[in-house]
C-alpha cells in the first residue's frame, strides 16, 4: 500500500514544504522518500547513493526545464520523477518524465492539486501541464502576486515577474556551494539566473519596485519623446536659418529693384514684416541706385574675397601635408640609421688599434670614426627623432583646425556664389525684359511662395512649448522616482537580518565572532566588519564559509517567516559537515563518530556537534514554518541527529534508487 499523505487535523505550516519525493520505474513501482514537515530531516549514507540528487529532483519537479540529474544508474530506470508538496491546507503532486532520447530539457509535467493527494499509478501518469503552468500554480499558492520586480533585461524591455523560480536561490545549497567562499546563493554563477538575483532578494524582503518600474518606464517614454522633439527643434532651426537666407536673397533682389533702400539694414526680426509689405507693393519714382554700389557688385566682391580665402587655406593645408610626408620620410630614414648606430653601444670604450684593419692588421689610410663620435652621432639622431615626434600631435591638431576652417569657407563660398547667381539672374532678367514692374511682380510671387513656410514658425512654437512642458514632466517624474527608492527599505530589512547573523556567528564560534556580520546586497556576499570590511572569500577556512552560508540563509528565512513573505519554508543542505573532515572526504563508506576520532579531529567533532545543535535550535524556534533537509556523509550518535533520520542510513545497497530496480 502506498504511503498516505493524510490531510492535517491541526494548523499546517503556512509556507510551502516537501512531504515526499516519489520515483517511478518503468514497471510501475514507486520509491517514496517521505519528509517531516516543520522539522530537521537527515539523509545519511555512503557516497554515490543519490544523496546529492535530492536538490536536482526538487529543482526539476518545481518547474525547471533543464535536466540536471546525474546521468548514471537512473538512465533507463527512472520513468518519472515526482514530489509531493504541502502549501497550507493544499497538497500538490508534480511529476516529470526524463527528457526524451537523452535530451537536456523537458517542458511537460503532470500536475495535481487537492486537499488529500493519492499518488497516481504509472498508467495514470500523463503530461497534463507544463513547467510554466507549474510555476504559475506554485507562485499563486505561495501568494506571489503579479509584480514587476525584476529589472528589464535590455532597452525597450518590460520588467519581469518574480516567481517561485527566483525563490529557489534561498532554498538550495548543493555540495559545491554549501561552503563556497565565492558564491553564497544557488545558481549565483549562472549568468542567466544571477542577473535577477539582487532584484529577487529585494522583492522577497518586501522592497517592492513595481510602481517604481512603472514610473521609470514612463520616464523613459518621456525622455525618448524629448529626444525626438529636440531633434525636430534642431531641424527647424536649420530650416529657419536656410529660410532666412532665402529671405535675405529676396531683400537683395528687392534692393536691386529699388523696392528697399538697403537689405543689410533689415534685422532678422523684421524680415517677415518687410517681406509681407511686398505683397501690397506700390510703385514709386525713387532715383536709381548707382551700378557701382549695386548688391550684385558687392556680392561678387565678397564671393571673390571668400574664394581667395579658400585658396589660401587649401594652400596652407597642402604645405602642412607636404611637410608631414617629408617628416615621415625623414623619420623612417633616421630610424633606420639610428638602428644601425645602435651597435656602437656594444662598446663600452674605444676599441684598441682603431687605425688597423681587423682582418689583415694593415694601417688604414682613412681611420674609421671613433666610438665616441658614433655615440654622439646616435644621440643627435635620437634627439632629432624625439623632436619630430613632439611636433607631430601639435601639427596634426593644427591641420584638423585648418580643415574645419576650410569646410566653413567652402560653405560660405557656395552661399555667396548662389547669391551672385540669383542676383545676376535677376539683373539679367531685368535687362532682358526692360520692365521693372514685371520683375517686381515676379519678386512678389517668390515672396508669396516663401511666406507659405510661415507654418514652420507655428510648428516651431508648438515644439518649443512641448519641450518646455516635457522638461517639467521629466523633472517631476525623476523627483517622484527618487522618493520611491527601495534601497532604504532593503537596508532596513537587512539590518534586522544582520542582527541575527551577528548573534549566530558567536554561537557558531566563527573566526570574526563578536563583530557585526551582514549581507552585502551589492556584492551578494557575507561581510564581517572587523577593523574594516572583511568579505567571506578572505575570512579563511572552509568552516567560516560554511558558517556564513548558514547564518545568512537562516537569518533570511527567519525574516521571511516573521514578515510573511512568499518564500517556501524550505532549506536543503547537501553534505555540509564534510568541510570539518577533509581527510575523510574521499572515503566512500559512511563516516561515523569513531572514524572522526580515529582521524584525530577532536576539535572538528565539537564544531560538527555545535553546527547541528545550531540547526536544530533554529528549526525549533521557527517551527512549523521551516523545514530543513540535510544530506550527510557522516552519521552522528547525538540523539537529535538519530531522531531526524528520514530512513536507515543508505549503506549496503540501500540508496535513492532501490537496488532491485537496477537488476530488472
Amino acid at each position: 500500500m502506498d504511503y498516505q499523505f493524510y490531510p492535517f487535523f491541526y494548523s499546517p505550516p503556512a509556507t510551502m514544504q516537501v512531504r515526499a519525493i516519489v520515483l517511478y520505474n518503468y514497471e510501475g513501482e514507486k520509491r517514496i522518500l517521505p519528509f517531516k514537515l516543520g522539522r530537521v530531516n537527515i539523509i545519511t549514507g555512503e557516497s554515490e547513493t543519490g544523496k546529492s540528487s535530492i536538490i536536482n529532483v526538487l529543482d526539476y519537479c518545481l518547474g525547471r526545464s533543464d535536466f540536471k540529474m546525474f546521468k548514471g544508474v537512473n538512465m533507463g530506470v527512472v520513468a518519472w520523477y515526482g514530489v509531493v508538496l504541502q502549501v497550507g491546507w493544499t497538497q500538490v503532486f508534480i511529476a516529470k518524465p526524463p527528457p526524451k532520447e537523452n535530451g537536456d530539457s523537458q517542458l511537460e509535467a503532470y500536475l495535481a492539486e487537492d486537499t488529500f493527494i493519492q499518488l497516481p499509478t504509472l498508467k495514470e501518469l500523463r503530461p497534463n501541464s507544463t513547467d510554466k503552468a507549474v510555476t504559475q500554480t506554485l507562485s499563486s499558492l505561495l501568494k506571489i502576486t503579479e509584480n514587476r520586480a525584476l529589472s528589464p533585461s535590455g532597452p525597450n524591455q518590460e520588467p519581469k515577474q518574480a516567481t517561485v523560480q527566483h525563490a529557489k536561490a534561498f532554498l538550495f545549497q548543493e555540495q559545491g556551494l554549501v561552503a563556497n567562499k565565492n558564491h553564497l546563493f544557488w545558481r549565483q554563477d549562472d549568468k542567466g539566473y544571477e542577473r535577477h538575483l539582487r532584484d529577487s532578494l529585494f522583492y522577497f524582503l518586501g522592497a517592492v519596485q513595481d510602481e517604481q518600474w512603472t514610473k521609470k518606464q514612463e520616464l523613459e517614454r518621456y525622455q525618448a519623446r524629448m529626444r525626438q522633439l529636440l531633434s525636430q527643434s534642431r531641424n527647424l532651426n536649420r530650416q529657419q536659418a536656410q529660410r532666412n537666407q532665402g529671405f535675405r536673397t529676396l531683400l537683395l533682389q528687392a534692393q536691386q529693384l529699388e523696392m528697399i533702400a538697403s537689405a543689410a539694414a533689415v534685422p532678422d526680426e523684421s524680415l517677415l514684416p518687410v517681406l509681407q509689405s511686398f505683397l501690397t507693393w506700390q510703385f514709386s519714382t525713387s532715383p536709381a541706385v548707382a551700378i557701382q554700389n549695386s548688391p550684385l557688385e558687392r556680392e561678387r566682391e565678397q564671393a571673390q574675397e571668400i574664394g581667395r580665402d579658400f585658396r589660401d587655406k587649401l594652400r596652407e593645408i597642402e604645405e602642412i601635408e607636404r611637410y608631414q610626408r617629408q617628416a615621415n620620410e625623414y623619420s623612417s630614414a633616421a630610424h633606420e640609421h639610428a638602428d644601425r648606430l645602435q651597435a656602437v653601444r656594444v662598446f663600452g670604450h674605444e676599441a684598441a688599434h682603431g687605425t688597423q684593419c681587423p682582418l689583415c692588421e694593415a694601417e688604414l689610410d682613412v681611420p674609421p670614426p671613433s666610438v665616441a663620435a658614433l655615440t654622439t652621432a646616435l644621440a643627435r639622431m635620437e634627439a632629432s627623432l624625439q623632436g619630430v615626434q613632439r611636433e607631430r600631435p601639435q601639427l596634426e591638431q593644427h591641420l584638423n583646425e585648418l580643415r574645419n576652417q576650410l569646410e566653413d569657407v567652402r560653405t560660405n563660398r557656395r552661399l555667396a556664389e548662389q547669391r551672385v547667381v540669383d542676383l545676376n539672374r535677376a539683373q539679367t532678367a531685368s535687362a532682358v525684359l526692360r520692365d521693372r514692374e514685371i520683375e517686381v511682380s515676379r519678386l512678389v510671387g517668390r515672396t508669396e511662395e516663401h511666406l507659405r513656410s510661415l507654418q514652420l514658425l507655428e510648428d516651431g512654437d508648438a515644439i518649443r512649448a512641448s519641450i518646455k512642458k516635457g522638461e517639467q514632466l521629466i523633472q517631476e517624474l525623476e523627483e517622484e522616482i527618487a522618493s520611491m527608492e527601495v534601497i532604504p527599505q532593503v537596508e532596513s530589512a537587512l539590518s534586522v537580518v544582520a542582527s541575527y547573523m551577528t548573534q549566530w556567528a558567536s554561537e557558531l564560534q566563527m573566526g570574526h565572532r563578536g563583530h557585526p556580520h551582514r549581507l552585502d546586497y551589492r556584492l551578494m556576499t557575507v561581510v564581517a566588519d572587523n577593523r574594516g570590511r572583511i568579505p567571506m572569500d578572505v575570512m579563511g577556512g572552509g568552516s567560516n564559509a560554511l558558517g556564513c552560508h548558514l547564518i545568512c540563509l537562516m537569518a533570511l528565512h527567519r525574516y521571511f517567516i516573521e514578515n510573511e513573505r512568499p518564500v517556501p519554508g524550505l532549506l536543503v543542505l547537501d553534505q555540509p559537515s564534510q568541510v570539518y573532515f577533509p581527510s575523510l572526504q574521499g572515503q566512500r563508506n559512511l563516516v561515523t563518530v569513531e572514524d572522526m576520532r580515529a582521524a584525530g579531529a577532536g576539535a572538528d567533532e565539537a564544531a560538527v556537534l555545535r553546527f547541528f545543535e545550531f540547526l536544530f535550535k533554529r528549526v525549533q524556534e521557527l517551527s512549523p514554518n521551516i523545514q530543513l533537509i540535510v544530506t550527510e556523509h557522516a552519521n552522528l550518535d547525538m540523539p537529535e541527529f538519530q531522531a531526524a533520520l528520514v530512513e536507515e542510513p543508505w549503506v549496503n545497497g540501500k540508496a535513492l534508487i532501490p537496488v532491485d530496480w537496477l537488476n530488472t
